[in-house]
C-alpha cells in the first residue's frame, strides 16, 4: 500500500511538473520587436553585505519601479562574473557595475553605458588604494614589495577596478609581480570584508578604495582608525549603469529619464530632498549621461597591464616580445593613451624590477631527498616485519613487497605533505589558546535584528535541499541501476560511472554558477546545483547496495519466465529499498548544510547572509545565523528518523 502510494504521488509530481512547463508555451507568438518589459531585474554589485545594501537600495528601486510604471525585482550579489553572466543571458536587464564589471558587460553580455553615478562631494571619481593595519611596520611600496613570502594580501574581485585592475596596472605587472609568487597567501573578498580584514589583522596588506572608506567614516569610525592607506592610485572614473543593447526602446526611455531626473526635479522641495538624501546613503550624487566611450579608460589599464606583462616575461623571445608589444600599442592608440602614458612608456627599470619566478620554480630538493630517505627506511622496516617468523603460513614475496611499498607511500606522502598542510603550526593550538577564546566570545553576543530575515532564508535553505534531494533522487535511481555491475552491461556501466564520477567530482558552487546563467538568479539555481551533485553520489550509493544484495531473489523472479525489467522491479527494488531510502534521507540531511553556501553564487537561501557576516566579523550576527542553520539541521535530522523508521 505504501508503495503504491509513493509511485502515485511522484507521477502527480511528475505531471505537474510536466504541465508547469509547458502550459506558457501555449500561444506564445515569435516577435519581432521586443515588447516592452512589465518586470524589469536590477543588479547590484555588493561590495559590502547585501542585508545593508538592500534597505539602502530598497526606496531607490521602489522610486525606479513607480516613476517608470515598471515592477523593478533587485539581485544584489557579491560576485562580479555571476551578474555579468546573468545579464548575458537576459535574467538581469540593467544593473550597476564598477568600470571593469561593465566593460566586461558590454563586451560579454550585450551590454550598453546609458548613465554614469556622481559622487555627493561632487568628486569627479575615486581611488584604489592599499590598506595596512595603522601600527603596521609597511610604510612604503618597497616594504611590501620584497616578496619574501612573509605577507598575507588580500586582493579583490578579479573583475573588480579598485580592488584587482589598478594594483595590477599600477604595482604587479610594471615590476613584474605576479602576487601569487609574491605573497605568502592572496585571498580575494569584497572591499568591506577587507577592511575588516585589515583592521583586525588578519591580512597585512589589502585593497579597497576611497568610496568605501567614506563609508567606513560614516557608519564604523572605529575600524577606519584601525587602518592606514598605503599607496593612493590615479583617479578612477564614477561607476557606469548599464543596460541590455536589445532592451527595447520605450523601456530605455523610461530608465533614462528616471536616472536623468532622480535627485534633480520632484513634484516639490520635501520629494527632492528625500531624493537626494536616498542618493546620499547610497554615496551617489546624481546621475549623468554616459555611453560605452566612459569605459575606454579601463581598456586603456587593461592593455597598460598587458604591455608591462610582455616587457617583463623573460619566457618571451625578443622577436615575439617585439610584435606583441606593436599589437598592444597599436590597440592602444585607438582608443588613446590618456593619463597612463606616463607607466606604459617605460614602466620600471628592467634592472629593478621584481622578478620571482626563480624562486617559484626552485625545487625543494632537501624535502625530496629527505621524503625519499624516511620511504626507503621505512620500506625497509615494513618489509622486514612482514616475514614470516616460527611455525605459520609463508607469506609471497611480492605481496611483502606491495605491502611494504603501500605503506612506506603513504608514510611518504604524509611526511611531504608536513610542510605544505603547516602541520608544524600544531603547538599554536595550545600557545595561542587564549586567542581562540577571545574570537569564540564574540559569538556569545547574539544579535537578532535581523532575525526575521535569517528565519525566512534559512526556509529557502530548506527548501532548496528539499526538492534538489527530490529530483536526485529520481535520476539516481535510473543511473544507479545501471551503474550496476550484475544489472547492467560492462560497457554501460562503465559509461554510467564515469558520467557519475563527473557529477560528483564538480563543486556544487561551480555547477549553480552553470544554471544561473541558465534559469536566472534564485533559488532553482541551488536546486539544480544540487540535484546534479547528489545524483552522483546516490547514484554510487545505489548501485553499491544493488551490487551487495542477495541474488536469490532475483534469480526466483527469472526462472518464472519474467523480462528484466520485471527482475529489477520485483527482485531488486525490495532488497535496497530500505538501504536507498536511508541513503536518500542522509542526503537530504547533508543537502541542507551544503545549500546554505548556494548564496554565495546568488543562488538564494541563508548562505550569503552567513559569508558576509563573517567577512564583516559581525559575530553576533553570524552566531544567530549559526544557531538557526544548527536547529534546522537538528530538526532535519529528527525529522529524517522518523521517516526512516516508518518507511524501512
Amino acid at each position: 500500500m505504501m508503495k503504491h502510494r509513493i509511485i502515485l504521488l511522484l507521477s502527480v509530481l511528475v505531471l505537474a511538473l510536466g504541465l508547469v512547463k509547458v502550459q506558457p508555451v501555449f500561444g506564445q507568438e515569435k516577435k519581432d520587436k521586443p515588447e516592452p518589459v512589465r518586470e524589469l531585474n536590477f543588479g547590484v554589485l555588493t561590495t559590502e553585505a547585501s542585508d545593508n545594501l538592500s534597505t539602502l537600495w530598497a526606496p531607490f528601486l521602489e522610486d525606479m519601479g513607480k516613476m517608470t510604471g515598471i515592477k523593478v525585482n533587485a539581485f544584489f550579489s557579491a560576485d562580479y562574473s555571476g551578474l555579468i553572466e546573468a545579464m548575458r543571458f537576459g535574467k538581469i536587464q540593467a544593473s550597476w557595475f564598477s568600470n571593469k564589471p561593465g566593460l566586461e558587460a558590454v563586451r560579454r553580455s550585450n551590454g550598453e553605458v546609458f548613465a554614469k553615478a556622481t559622487y555627493p562631494d561632487g568628486a569627479p571619481g575615486y581611488y584604489s588604494v592599499l590598506l595596512v593595519p595603522a601600527d603596521s611596520p609597511y610604510k612604503t611600496l618597497d616594504d611590501i614589495l620584497k616578496c619574501d613570502k612573509t605577507i598575507d594580501f588580500g586582493m579583490g574581485d578579479p573583475n573588480s577596478t579598485s580592488g584587482t585592475l589598478m594594483p595590477m596596472a599600477y604595482i604587479f605587472a610594471p615590476r613584474g609581480i605576479v602576487p601569487t609568487e609574491c605573497f605568502k597567501n592572496v585571498t580575494n573578498a569584497t572591499h568591506e570584508a577587507n577592511g575588516y580584514a585589515v583592521a583586525n589583522k588578519l591580512v597585512d596588506v589589502a585593497t579597497n578604495n576611497t568610496t568605501n572608506l567614506k563609508r567606513l567614516a560614516r557608519t564604523q569610525p572605529d575600524i577606519l582608525s584601525r587602518i592606514r592607506v598605503l599607496w593612493t592610485s590615479p583617479l578612477i572614473q564614477t561607476d557606469p549603469i548599464v543596460w541590455r543593447r536589445d532592451l527595447d526602446q520605450r523601456t530605455k526611455e523610461k530608465l533614462l529619464y528616471f536616472f536623468m531626473t532622480y535627485g534633480r526635479r520632484a513634484d516639490s522641495s520635501e520629494e527632492l530632498h528625500r531624493q537626494r538624501q536616498v542618493l546620499a546613503e547610497l554615496d551617489f550624487g546624481t546621475f549623468l549621461p554616459a555611453s560605452d566611450a566612459h569605459l575606454d579608460p579601463i581598456i586603456r589599464l587593461e592593455l597598460v597591464r598587458d604591455m608591462a606583462r610582455v616587457r617583463n616575461d623573460d619566457t618571451l623571445d625578443e622577436e615575439t616580445r617585439t610584435k606583441e608589444l606593436v599589437r598592444l600599442q597599436g590597440e592602444l592608440n585607438e582608443v588613446g593613451i590618456g593619463d597612463t602614458e606616463m607607466i606604459v612608456a617605460e614602466g620600471i627599470d628592467k634592472n629593478n624590477r621584481v622578478s620571482k619566478r626563480s624562486h617559484a620554480m626552485a625545487v625543494p630538493w632537501q624535502r625530496i631527498i629527505f621524503t625519499l630517505s624516511i620511504g626507503l627506511v621505512a620500506f625497509a622496516m615494513f618489509f622486514w616485519s612482514s616475514a614470516t617468523r616460527g611455525a605459520g603460513p609463508v607469506k609471497l614475496l611480492r605481496e611483502r613487497v606491495f605491502d611494504a611499498a603501500v605503506w612506506a607511500i603513504f608514510l611518504s606522502m604524509l611526511i611531504w605533505a608536513y610542510v605544505a598542510a603547516e602541520i608544524y603550526k600544531t603547538p599554536d593550538l595550545i600557545n595561542n589558546a587564549d586567542k581562540m577564546g577571545e574570537y569564540a566570545a564574540g559569538f556569545l553576543k547574539l544579535d537578532w535584528k535581523e532575525g526575521w530575515l535569517y528565519l525566512q532564508q534559512m526556509s529557502v535553505t530548506i527548501q532548496i535541499a528539499l526538492w534538489g534531494t527530490f529530483l536526485s533522487i529520481l535520476f539516481a535511481i535510473p543511473f544507479g541501476l545501471l551503474s550496476s555491475r550484475n544489472v547492467a552491461p560492462a560497457p554501460v556501466v562503465f559509461f554510467v560511472r564515469r558520467l557519475m564520477d563527473a557529477f560528483r567530482s564538480i563543486n556544487e558552487l561551480v555547477v549553480g554558477t552553470m544554471f544561473v546563467v541558465t534559469v536566472g538568479l534564485g533559488p532553482f539555481a541551488g536546486v539544480m546545483a544540487l540535484a546534479v551533485h547528489t545524483t552522483g553520489v546516490l547514484a554510487k550509493l545505489f548501485s553499491e547496495a544493488v551490487e551487495a544484495m542477495d541474488p536469490g531473489p532475483v534469480e526466483g523472479v527469472r526462472a518464472t519466465g519474467a523480462r528484466p525489467i520485471h527482475e529489477v522491479i520485483w527482485g531488486v527494488i525490495p532488497q535496497v529499498a530500505p538501504l536507498w531510502t536511508s541513503y536518500a534521507l542522509y542526503r537530504f540531511e547533508t543537502n541542507t548544510r551544503s545549500a546554505t553556501i548556494l548564496g554565495l553564487i546568488g543562488a538564494g537561501g541563508i548562505g550569503q547572509l552567513l559569508f558576509e557576516q563573517i567577512r564583516s566579523f559581525q559575530y553576533g550576527k553570524t552566531a544567530a545565523i549559526l544557531l538557526i542553520i544548527i536547529v534546522a539541521v537538528t530538526l532535519v535530522d529528527m525529522l529524517s528518523q522518523i521517516l526512516r523508521k516508518r518507511l524501512m
